[in-house]
Parts: C-alpha cells; sequence; structure tokens
C-alpha cells in the first residue's frame, strides 16, 4: 500500500509540475504576444502643452501680452510698426510704453513716453503717440531752436510740459468730445528755458506793452512759434483763442473732415 501510495503522489507531483510548467510557457506566450501586438498598434497623438501663444513683437516695444484690454493685438502690432518707422533716424530720446486706454475711447496702441529733441529735454517726459511726436520733432528743430537763436541768442535747454496725455474731455468739461489729449495726440507748453537760465512764459511774455509795440525779442519769438505751428499741428491754441489757453499753447494733430485746421 505504502508503495501504491507513493506511485500515486508521485503521479500527483509529476502531474503538478507538468502544469506549471504549461501555465508558465503560456503566460509568457502571452506577454510576447502583448508586446508585438502593442508595438503595431497605432500610439495615440499627444495633445500640445496649453501654453500661451508667442506673442509678435516688434523691435524696441515691450511684448505684446497674451490679452490686451481695449485692443486687438494685430492694431498693437501695426501701430508699433508704424511707429518704428516714423522716427527711425529721429534724434528723440524716448520710452516704448505698453498700449495705453482702448481703441475708440482714450489711449493709443503705441505710446512712447519722450524726454527729449536733441538736447532739448521735455520736463516732465511726455506720453505721446508717434505721429505727434514725428510732428513735434520738426517743429521744434525747423522753428522752435532756429527762432531762439535768431530772436533771443539762445538755445532752447526744456520745454516745461503743461499737460500732455490725460483722459478727459475738451477743455475739461463734463460733457462734449473727446480731448486730443485723450488720444495721446496732444501737448500743452506753458514755458521755456533757455542756456543762460532765463525763462520766458506763454501767459508773461505774449502781452505787455512792448509786446503790443512790437518792441518784445520774446514777443516776436512766440508769435514766430505760433505761426510755424499752425503749418505742422491741425490745433494750435493759445492766448487770445479762449479762456481755456490763456497762459499755454495747446498743439494737437485732430483729424477734421477736409483736413481744416484752427489756428488762434
Amino acid at each position: 500500500m505504502v508503495k501504491e501510495a507513493f506511485a500515486s503522489n508521485g503521479c500527483c507531483v509529476h502531474n503538478v509540475g507538468m502544469y506549471l510548467r504549461g501555465t508558465l510557457v503560456g503566460l509568457f506566450g502571452l506577454l510576447l504576444a502583448g508586446t508585438v501586438m502593442a508595438k503595431d498598434l497605432p500610439l495615440p497623438k499627444l495633445r500640445p502643452s496649453p501654453l500661451r501663444p508667442v506673442a509678435k513683437t516688434v523691435p524696441g516695444f515691450p511684448a505684446i501680452p497674451f490679452l490686451v484690454a481695449g485692443w486687438k493685438k494685430d492694431e498693437i502690432v501695426a501701430a508699433q510698426s508704424h511707429c518704428a518707422t516714423m522716427l527711425r533716424g529721429l534724434d528723440i530720446k524716448y520710452q516704448a510704453l505698453a498700449p495705453l486706454g482702448s481703441s475708440g475711447g482714450c489711449g493709443s496702441a503705441a505710446p512712447i513716453l519722450i524726454s527729449a529733441i536733441g538736447n532739448t529735454s521735455i520736463n516732465p517726459p511726455a506720453e505721446a503717440n508717434c505721429d505727434f511726436a514725428e510732428a513735434l520733432y520738426g517743429w521744434v528743430t525747423s522753428s522752435l531752436l532756429p527762432a531762439a537763436r535768431e530772436y533771443l541768442h539762445q538755445e532752447v535747454t526744456v520745454i516745461n510740459n503743461a499737460s500732455a496725455y490725460a483722459c478727459r474731455r475738451r477743455n475739461g468739461l463734463s460733457s462734449g468730445k473727446l480731448s486730443e489729449h485723450g488720444k495721446a495726440n496732444a501737448l500743452d507748453i506753458s514755458t521755456l528755458k533757455f542756456s543762460d537760465g532765463a525763462m520766458t512764459s506763454i501767459k508773461g511774455d505774449w502781452t505787455g506793452a512792448a509786446q503790443l509795440l512790437g518792441v518784445s525779442d520774446k514777443g516776436k519769438f512766440l508769435r514766430r512759434l505760433r505761426r510755424d505751428a499752425c503749418i505742422r499741428f491741425t490745433t494750435v491754441l493759445g492766448p487770445g483763442s479762449d479762456k481755456y489757453h490763456g497762459d499755454h499753447f495747446h498743439l494737437d494733430l485732430a483729424q477734421r473732415r477736409g483736413g481744416f485746421r484752427i489756428c488762434k
């Protein structure tokens, strides 16, 4: 009986061994088949990472942010490109700024902060659009500086900025049309400083007995400035024009039908 039991158990052990070997071989075959099948199956396409698209940039200007409230990116790029072209080669010291305001309202798509034209500083620096900056450069270099040399034998060292960009209505009123100041398209000049340290005031040197008699060099100088400004700017207002502009020159590039200009 012992022999029979041993024989029976040996048979069982043999059968178990065979079963285990068969199972292992089967599992190995499945793994091998799975590996081959995985190689043959097309891999799913990876989705791109949700990164912000690279913004277009114009050399010299700040990079355009991914989202710009109030301006389309194409508007900004076009304005910056126009600005870079317009100011190329001009002796203007400026800092390119990010867009101001919004399209159709206050602001500019490509404003700059002008700190000097040649050796003549603007104090404080004036925020302006580039069309205005180009016109201002022409007026300063072809009229302001030559006239100061002719009438006063001086160099203009400082243009005192009374107002540049300001989001408001005309003349600071509560109603009416948007001021050109609100479009970074205007500059108010109150006083000028010369190389000898002397000053001239638009308000103080425009009137007076010497000015009325035509013997005031500063008066002649200021009248020359206003006359020439009317050639380069579409709006020139100063003493005698209205109650709002008695103490400064207001210069802007407002666009009107038929190219109409105002010079007072």
